[in-house]
């Protein structure tokens, strides 16, 4: 009798056990995947904290299992945008791409600009000193017309504006600095090519007074009387402000060519552009970057992109805000 009732409390704990271990492993199938709406608070949390790898993995768990999630779209934006805010050129590169195919995905969505502005801010971030490659700061400009482009009624339309005009200053920077060596070695052919470049291609360069001199007074050094009187002549007519002013109508006397008079609403436009350029490069040949970066100058889209910056800050909050109520 005892035997038996032994093997009847044996069989119950048997029973007992395999019933919680079912239990435990149907709560763990029940928990592999978690709802779409789940996931994504729990990557929006991730950001928040600056758990950039966890939240990756939420985001990218919901967009493999749930493809018709209604979360879809921001967590792919939210994938690339941890990448940004991880920081580091790897992180940098992999955004990048991840904000361009947002925007190949969801072309139409109202972060699409957002997504865009972060592609610019990225390559201007790789931006290297003018005397260094321009890759990046050629992809900057281009990036910036696409912005320009594609959303003209954005709200951060101002802000690409004041940084098309800072990389434009890069890049003709960058033109005049080879064409001022060249120059500085008598090399006058070559500094002639460099420095008509950077003058025809960049109008709005901070000195390009400067530029338009030395381009003339190379074409003198080469005999090419007339197109260098060209040059003195923009000089005469929209730069009044500039050291090379008095010098280029006294070349256009030695030249026997008409002094032109000064446009006035040309040459005020022309001293803002010098007022701005002069805030970035204080010395001719100035490097305002760092081995990484732009370095710590005055930027002019700072208060701009610090605007952009909260708004994006006060959007982490809706969702954690959501999420609790």
């Amino acid at each position: 009798m005892l035997k038996r009732i032994l093997s009847i409390i044996s069989i119950l704990g048997l029973l007992l056990l395999v019933i919680s271990c079912g239990g435990k492993k149907a709560d763990l199938q029940s928990q592999a995947v978690l709802p779409d709406k789940t996931l994504f608070e729990n990557g929006m949390a991730y950001v928040e904290k600056g758990h950039h790898l966890r939240a990756r993995l939420a985001f990218q768990t919901l967009i493999n299992t749930y493809d018709d999630s209604e979360y879809l779209e921001k967590a792919k934006f939210y994938i690339a945008y941890s990448y940004w805010r991880e920081g580091g050129i790897e992180n940098l590169i992999q955004a990048e791409q991840a904000f361009k195919d947002f925007r190949l995905f969801f072309p139409t969505s109202e972060l699409a600009d957002n997504a865009q502005a972060h592609v610019v801010e990225i390559n201007m971030k790789l931006m290297r000193a003018p005397n260094r490659d321009q890759t990046h700061t050629f992809k900057a400009f281009q990036e910036i017309r696409a912005f320009l482009k594609d959303f003209p009624t954005s709200p951060l339309v101002p802000e690409m504006g004041v940084r098309l005009q800072y990389v434009e200053d890069v890049l003709a920077m960058s033109e005049f600095h080879k064409g001022n060596f060249y120059y500085k070695k008598e090399l006058y052919k070559a500094s002639a090519e460099r420095l008509r470049v950077c003058v025809q291609k960049y109008d709005q360069f901070g000195r390009r007074d400067e530029a338009l001199f030395l381009l003339a007074d190379s074409l003198d050094h080469l005999k090419n009387y007339d197109e260098s009187a060209i040059y003195y002549s923009q000089i005469v007519r929209g730069y009044p402000f500039s050291d090379y002013f008095e010098k280029s109508k006294e070349r256009l006397r030695q030249l026997e060519r008409p002094i032109p008079d000064v446009d006035r609403a040309l040459a005020e436009a022309n001293l803002q552009y010098y007022y701005t350029s002069k805030s970035i490069w204080t010395s001719p040949f100035r490097t305002v970057f760092g081995i990484f970066g732009l370095g710590d100058e005055e930027k002019p889209w700072k208060e701009m992109e610090k605007d952009r910056r909260e708004q994006e800050k006060e959007n982490l909050k809706a969702y954690e805000l959501s999420k609790n109520t």
